[in-house]
């Protein structure tokens, strides 16, 4: 299985390829519609799992916390 980090650092390279096709389209209709549905999420998705592996680097989760009784803190 992937770790976070190798899952991020495979986004970010296809981000990096989404961008340079945008930039290189002649399209304007196509590279709108790309650049607003799918790079921007896709930045936002890369801050977002950034933040989880700096978490997680930090500390933040740790492994041993198991929840005997899932429905006490619902």
């Amino acid at each position: 299985m992937a770790t976070l980090r190798e899952i991020y650092d495979e986004l970010d390279r296809i981000h990096g390829d989404i961008t340079d096709y945008i930039e290189e389209c002649d399209n304007g209709n196509l590279s709108s519609d790309l650049s607003g549905d799918v790079e921007n999420p896709m930045e936002s998705l890369l801050v977002a799992l950034e933040t989880i592996i700096d978490d997680k680097d930090a500390g933040i989760y740790d492994p041993r916390e198991v929840y005997e009784n899932p429905e006490d803190y619902d």
